[in-house]
């Protein structure tokens, strides 16, 4: 249990999106969300505070709140409760105006001021009357020596063992940053540290004998299993403690823990040859912490066993009596007369009610209703765009962008698509079914571009197209040098003289260029790659898809690119996936997506996740690269899906960052193709402008009513800014995932919240391809919807704080300043705009065909059985609606409540920096209201 419950994030250079409480998800979500709060003190939900304030701006309506709570009350809300009401009417009033934390004496001040001291008497009065007797004591929890020693007046030991752990375990999992490697990592980290003390045995102050104790270690070659048992029975840990006492101890330093866990699981994120052991890093900090207890029981003259602490302790008395403060705030708007008459009886019910209704589970409620209210948006303006029809279609559409699922990506789609009818776009997932291990042409080593599940059998590399003139070799040459020279200014810089004379020497320059970079970053950066592409220009290249001999294979043993066969299936199974079977335009881009800004350790969380936290310009490259190879043509129409000649796949990048968008191979773009080419890019440069212009209207910076043009040059600057803490949001407003053909939401301005998932039900009657899709997208979103929740609904301890003072360390993760705990989770520059709800997760398809693929894929089942997810069956014959919730799915009803409609995107979200409910935008559904660009 220790294990599943310690962050499994993997180093931050490849951040990897996944549920937080991924080790409870076999529990449904709110048992789940309570068992994690009570083993990590988290918050499990937003504060009722929070909620409250949902309410007062009508984020949360009535309906919303009597419908959850209804359901949570059940058949128990029209017995009698206490005062006078129904258990449900009771119930909503404690929703409504019971405080979180009651105090009487801020109270009393409170109403004094306002001039309401009569009731607060009455009710003082009254709650006086249940105090018969002085309250019980209660024993605090202590499961570790630290919580019993502070509650016996000292400091604790974790100060103590945290400073001497943190400086070896950061040197132990160092990726390249150190300028010395720690020596005998490839021995373990319980042999390198023991190593490093044996040689040199000095102890901590707080820890007097620590340095012999490993030295002892060295000498003897223990295991780390029987240090941590020796550890254990000398800190007077007994077999019934053991599991919790490991498990607290794991989670007083859950991120360096977790790491060591993570890179345990899975040792291809870490550096080769060196062993990562969850169990050798505690019994380093068993053997630091058995001397640093011992101290402090000595400074109290007391047994350093658990148990003789544990004894020591004396149960706590709990606050003062809060009763007539809640009683105040449940009775507004009662006489004074009608408090005091308040039989015993009646209070003693109320009590009881307060305690059964607990504080957990009004706040389970209230998530319930947050949820519900956006949910019904969703739903209603689904139900109202079917009410339509079909928007009108050319005979053959003049270009289609086939996109990530990414919600960040909906923006640009729905700009697109209002341009004209004849423009379509898809969304699949990003790796665009080609899972590879890509070396760029600088790369060192290949890196998978995949889903993290996937392991790669194929290896792609990009080569130079011309290498006679050796310019390739040259440049190389030259960037090798350049990279070595900055390497020994690095190492030089960190000594006394070389620190010195570089000062001197490169301080000026290096001054004026961090000046540039904060007041000029738009133009300080585009100087530079000028200056850069000019001193070394980037030659042609290509990739090596697909392989002639059915035995190359790269030094890692893994297939050099596609056979014939294998490249067709891969075509075929992406287009077939998405949809796009026939009535193929003449062009059709193919884009991945990245993420590029200057100043953000945590830039590989916005790129691409099913692409294994990297970009997928590789992927999208690869699949337009192979889709266009007439063999591999041929052997995808053999597969049943015929590409036309005249079609052409155009692999492109979108930067989500600045909204840039990088094309590649163009350069063997058909004669033919120029003009249906040259058409798509003026509608894609035209998008990516309105997107920028409708994500500037949520950063403050940017004035309401900025023109296209004006928003990209703004998000262009943001990126390369070197003072930007907030270069982009990333998917900071995902809510939702519709898996559908387009025309289910196409014409629906979803505020950037969905993910889009292509898939046709009218072409697979089994559900395979539903299958696919569910198994491949489901737990990606979900793992993206619920880390983004848990990091904001406690953003201290499932989150890392404010990057502010985040520093990368070890090029493994981040601290907070130079020496804390390895902070995990996203900052809070990443969620503050974030609204923590399950994914709502919407599927054209039967609730039987849902079922079917549920009870054949385990992830899928769990997410959905448990309620991780939201998921919602739309019928694609008829459109009626049904939502999984209780075990079952149950039927949902649109309401009468009109949506809005107006022509462009831009009418509806343009004056407002928040969210805004779904609405019809007419451009991207009839004809009369769609212009080209």
């Amino acid at each position: 249990m220790a294990r599943g419950i310690l962050p499994d994030q993997g180093p931050i250079g490849v951040f990897i999106h996944h549920n937080t409480l991924h080790a409870l998800q076999h529990l449904p979500f709110h048992e789940a969300v309570a068992e994690g709060a009570h083993l990590t003190g988290a918050r499990p939900y937003l504060s009722l505070d929070e909620f409250r304030s949902a309410w007062a701006r009508g984020r949360i309506t009535a309906p919303d709140l009597d419908d959850a709570l209804a359901r949570f009350v059940g058949e128990r809300g029209a017995e009698p409760a206490a005062l006078g009401f129904t258990r449900l009417a009771l119930w909503r009033m404690i929703l409504l105006h019971d405080p979180e934390q009651a105090e009487p004496v801020g109270t009393a001040y409170l109403l004094s001021l306002a001039g309401e001291t009569d009731r607060w008497a009455a009710c003082l009065e009254v709650a006086a009357r249940l105090a018969g007797g002085a309250p019980s004591a209660a024993s605090p929890v202590i499961e570790r020596h630290q919580i019993a020693l502070q509650a016996l007046g000292h400091g604790g030991t974790d100060a103590l063992v945290h400073r001497e752990l943190i400086r070896l375990t950061s040197g132990f999992l160092d990726r390249g940053q150190a300028l010395v490697s720690m020596p005998g990592r490839d021995q373990g980290f319980l042999a390198a540290v023991a190593a490093l003390y044996a040689a040199a045995p000095t102890s901590p102050r707080g820890a007097p004998g620590l340095g012999d104790d490993f030295a002892v270690l060295h000498r003897d070659g223990q295991s780390a299993r029987q240090v941590v048992e020796m550890c254990l029975a000398a800190l007077g840990v007994g077999a019934e403690d053991a599991e919790p006492f490991v498990r607290s101890t794991l989670l007083a330093l859950p991120g360096w823990a977790g790491m060591f866990s993570r890179l345990e699981a899975h040792p291809e994120e870490g550096m080769p040859g060196i062993p990562y052991r969850l169990e050798d890093f505690l019994a380093v900090r068993l053997v630091i912490e058995r001397r640093a207890v011992a101290a402090a029981a000595r400074e109290l003259g007391v047994s350093p066993g658990l148990d003789a602490l544990r004894a020591l302790v004396r149960p706590s008395l709990p606050e003062g009596n809060t009763l007539a403060a809640r009683l105040h705030a449940l009775t507004a708007g009662w006489s004074m007369e009608r408090i005091t008459a308040l039989e015993p009886g009646e209070l003693e019910a109320l009590v009881r009610e307060l305690e059964s209704f607990s504080m957990l589970a009004r706040r389970r409620v209230w998530q319930e209703a947050y949820e519900g209210w956006y949910r019904r948006q969703v739903l209603d303006a689904l139900a109202a765009r079917r009410t339509l029809g079909p928007r009108p279609r050319p005979a053959r559409p003049e270009a289609q962008f086939v996109f990530c699922i990414d919600e960040r990506e909906e923006s640009i789609r729905r700009a697109i698509e209002e341009q004209g009818p004849g423009l379509e776009t898809f969304g699949g997932a990003g790796f665009f079914g080609v899972a590879i291990d890509f070396r760029g042409l600088y790369d060192a080593e290949p890196a998978a571009h995949c889903p993290v599940v996937v392991v790669p059998d194929h290896e792609v590399h990009e080569a130079p197209l011309y290498t006679a003139e050796g310019w390739d070799a040259a440049r190389r040459r030259m960037r090798e040098g350049w990279h070595a020279v900055h390497r020994v200014a690095h190492r030089r810089s960190r000594t006394l003289v070389g620190g010195a004379v570089l000062s001197f020497a490169m301080g000026p320059a290096a001054a004026a260029m961090a000046l540039a970079r904060v007041a000029f970053p738009r133009a300080s950066l585009g100087a530079f790659n000028r200056w850069r592409h000019r001193l070394l220009p980037r030659p042609a290249t290509r990739l090596a898809a697909v392989r002639a001999s059915g035995e190359s294979r790269s030094d890692r043993g893994k297939w050099l690119g596609f056979t014939l066969d294998e490249a067709a299936d891969r075509v075929a199974g992406t287009l077939r996936n998405i949809g796009l079977t026939t009535n193929f335009a003449p062009i059709v881009v193919v884009l991945g997506h990245g993420s590029t800004s200057l100043n953000n350790p945590h830039e590989s969380a916005h790129d691409c996740g099913a692409c294994g936290g990297r970009r997928g310009g590789a992927n999208a490259r690869l699949f337009a690269e192979m889709a266009n190879r007439p063999a591999i043509r041929e052997a995808v129409a053999a597969r049943g899906i015929v590409i036309p000649a005249d079609t052409w796949f155009v692999g492109a990048l979108h930067d989500t960052a600045d909204d840039g968008v990088h094309y590649f191979d163009v350069d063997v773009l058909p004669r033919e193709s120029y003009l249906p080419f040259g058409r798509a890019d003026l509608v894609l440069q035209r998008a990516r402008e309105l997107s920028a212009q409708e994500r500037c209207r949520r950063f403050a910076h940017a004035p309401l009513g900025i023109t296209p043009s004006e928003a990209l040059a703004h998000v262009e600057s943001r990126a390369s800014s070197l003072g930007q803490p907030r270069p982009e949001y990333g998917h900071c407003t995902n809510a939702a995932a519709i898996v559908g053909r387009r025309e289910l939401s196409r014409g629906v301005h979803l505020d950037r919240r969905a993910f889009l998932i292509s898939y046709d039900p009218s072409i697979d009657p089994e559900a395979v391809i539903l299958e696919r899709v569910l198994a491949a997208v489901g737990p990606v979103g979900a793992g993206i919807s619920l880390e983004y929740y848990f990091s904001s609904v406690d953003n201290e301890v499932y989150g890392c704080g404010t990057k502010l003072p985040h520093n990368v360390t070890g090029l493994v993760g981040i601290m907070n300043g130079h020496h804390s705990d390895l902070r995990t989770g996203l900052p809070l520059q990443m969620v503050e705009l974030h609204e923590p709800v399950r994914l709502l997760l919407i599927v054209e398809a039967t609730p039987e065909a849902l079922l079917t693929v549920a009870g054949r894929q385990a992830e899928v089942r769990e997410l959905v059985v448990n309620e991780w997810v939201q998921l919602v069956s739309v019928d694609p014959v008829t459109g009626e609606m049904h939502h999984f919730r209780d075990g079952g799915f149950v039927p949902y009803a649109p309401g009468n409540t009109p949506i809005p409609s107006v022509g462009r995107s831009v009418e509806w979200h343009g004056q407002s920096r928040d969210y805004v409910s779904p609405a019809l935008t007419l451009a991207a559904i009839t004809e009369e209201t769609a212009v080209h660009a």
